[in-house]
């Protein structure tokens, strides 16, 4: 499995090589500010930052299905489906690899961010005395503490929902080639399966932990229970992929 991880890194590796250099810009402009102490430029930096993370994250997501949807679809892709591995493995490594990318990537994004906004406040006094009164006006309009383990459980959360958005995007494309492969408008149904199996996941939370206003004195445990639920979703995802490939795809 860890070739074919390999092989998926290597597939994608140039887009990686895009968004540093990008990142790489930003951080130039941010500096520029810093030196230069020129207020318009750091507040435009940060947002470009900003905005750019969740668009990275995006792309990266995005980017893991339709290299997938290309090796169902491509020749020369679909012959990773000729050699000696399972399905199994194949779509496996294809998550793990996903996952990993976007775990690397919201730390390096978070790292960033930590280290800008580290330099802002070492040399803006004010900048440190608004994220206390931020700090304070959360904490009373919410009337709660937030804790690590709060913040620990709702970042589990972020990546386990995107991993599990990619698992069920690779079983609505793989259903779409097996069972829907002689139908036509296949790739819209899939995409309406897509949908569905989204609001199939949101129920079946909703059912099982109920409202997380019924958790706001212990907001951790319901992001942990939600955590748990996706995982099971993302476990029942890749395995009804990878029976699919192996099952129905003729090769």
């Amino acid at each position: 499995m860890l070739k074919l991880m390999k092989y998926e890194f290597r597939k994608q590796a140039f887009s990686k090589f895009i968004i540093l250099a990008l990142v790489g810009l930003i951080e130039l402009l941010f500096f520029f500010g810093v030196v230069a102490d020129r207020e318009n430029v750091i507040v435009t930096s940060m947002m470009f930052l900003f905005f750019f993370t969740f668009g990275a994250m995006f792309f990266l997501a995005f980017e893991s299905i339709l290299t997938f949807s290309n090796d169902l679809k491509q020749k020369c892709s679909y012959m990773l489906f000729l050699t000696p591995n399972t399905s199994y493995s194949i779509v496996g490594a294809k998550v793990l690899s996903a996952g990993i990318q976007i775990i690397l990537a919201g730390i390096a994004f978070f790292a960033v961010i930590a280290i800008d906004g580290a330099i802002l406040i070492a040399k803006y006094d004010a900048i440190e005395q608004v994220k206390k009164l931020l700090l304070e006006i959360v904490n009373d309009m919410f009337n709660m503490n937030i804790k690590f383990s709060d913040i620990v459980s709702v970042v589990a959360l972020m990546i386990t929902s995107w991993i599990s958005t990619i698992t069920i995007a690779f079983f609505s494309i793989t259903l779409s080639t097996t069972f829907l492969a002689d139908k036509k408008f296949k790739g819209f149904v899939s995409f309406i399966i897509f949908l569905g199996l989204n609001v199939i996941y949101n129920k079946i939370t909703s059912l099982a932990i109920g409202d997380v206003s019924e958790y706001l004195s212990g907001l951790d445990i319901y992001f942990m229970w939600q955590s748990i639920i996706t995982v099971c979703f993302i476990i029942v995802t890749y395995l009804g992929t990878a029976w699919m490939l192996e099952k129905k795809v003729s090769v």
